[in-house]
């Protein structure tokens, strides 16, 4: 696999990375709570993840830079990725 194959299974990783944290909070609400639009949900949920998400792209040429040649799997990139923003989040706080 060559460098932009490597770094958009990364990104790919990053993506999903981001997708379940915001997926999950935009479930919806108890039947008590007021009915909100889910792209409405969507929104509010994903904003603050953007930043971030702008950030983890940047990184990720990092984790390809640094990962040379073992990333020739494309199993190993998607995790990278996903283990790069998780990370990030988790720091984050």
């Amino acid at each position: 696999m060559n460098f932009v194959q490597i770094y958009l299974l990364v990104v790919l990783g990053i993506a999903i990375s981001i997708l379940l944290p915001v997926l999950r909070q935009a479930l919806p609400q108890p039947k008590g709570a007021a009915p909100v639009p889910l792209l409405s949900r969507l929104w509010a949920v994903a904003k603050p993840y953007l930043a971030l998400a702008i950030f983890s792209l940047l990184g990720g040429l990092l984790v390809v830079a640094a990962a040379g040649d073992s990333l020739k799997d494309w199993k190993a990139a998607l995790l990278a990725g996903y283990a790069w923003d998780s990370t990030l989040q988790k720091l984050k706080g």
